[in-house]
């Protein structure tokens, strides 16, 4: 039986209810919820996956290191097709010409820092043609993968700073294209022991998708940017549906650890 990080990763990695596709994934949260962490983290679970998955990775810069030890190691990362355009003109260009350009028909489309490219968007207009254009992407690279149930995923990550004017609006445009969302909700950091350095901090990410149950995990961060992932029962308030924040997260177990210092637990 699966454990609770390895369904958060088959979540992220497309996995929907009997008899539905995949859907789009939009993966949102504040500064220092880990989004970039948690969306490399399930690039790599695709590319160890077996049979493996070819990823393609977007993002506006280079990771800054590497997570140590064996994804490294046994090749994994190899697997990765990395590329950094690094505005939004640029970004929209290299989607418009994936079908052209790239050897190959990856299965996982990831794209990382949304929210920057938009930050040079110059309408609400163009950042929905950004997106509408990824989704055809990924719909074409379906169609050449039609051997493979899932197709194509396509998973994207952006920072939400909370309801500033431009950022609401790409937002409402955006948010249409997206049925599943994964918010990460930063809870209260737990300071470390006398023996340890630093503060482990927690994240509540909560799964919304039509057909299905809302999901939640709880990340852990220690000090030295690993991330631990347990299972969260789920819960809603029952005057407004929204998640309850009464509910305290429950002890962690059954931990697997990836390193969070490649990006920054951004």
């Amino acid at each position: 039986m699966s454990g609770p990080a390895e369904e958060l990763e088959w979540a992220l990695l497309g996995a929907a209810p009997a008899g539905l596709r995949p859907r789009p994934l939009l993966l949102l949260g504040p500064p220092g919820s880990g989004r970039s962490a948690l969306l490399f983290r399930a690039a790599l679970a695709g590319a160890a996956a077996s049979p493996p998955a070819r990823v393609l990775f977007l993002a506006p810069r280079p990771l800054e290191r590497l997570p140590p030890g064996g994804a490294a190691a046994t090749g994994v990362i190899q697997r990765i097709h990395f590329r950094y355009p690094p505005s939004f003109q640029e970004l929209l260009q290299l989607v418009a010409s994936l079908h052209q350009t790239l050897s190959g028909s990856p299965s996982l489309v990831m794209l990382d820092g949304l929210e920057e490219y938009l930050s040079g968007c110059p309408s609400p207009h163009m950042a929905a043609q950004l997106v509408a254009l990824l989704l055809d992407t990924a719909n074409h690279f379906s169609q050449k993968l039609s051997h493979m149930p899932a197709g194509c995923q396509l998973l994207v990550a952006m920072k939400c700073l909370g309801e500033a004017a431009e950022e609401a609006e790409h937002l409402s445009v955006i948010d249409r294209y997206f049925p599943a969302q994964l918010w990460l909700h930063p809870g209260v950091e737990e300071t470390a022991g006398s023996n340890s350095c630093g503060i482990t901090r927690l994240v509540r990410a909560c799964l919304s998708q039509p057909g299905t149950k809302d999901q939640e995990w709880l990340l852990q961060f220690d000090p030295q940017g690993d991330m631990r992932i347990s299972a969260l029962p789920y819960s809603r308030e029952k005057e407004n549906g929204t998640a309850s924040e009464k509910d305290g997260p429950p002890g962690i177990k059954a931990h697997i650890i990836v390193s969070d210092s490649q990006s920054g637990i951004s």
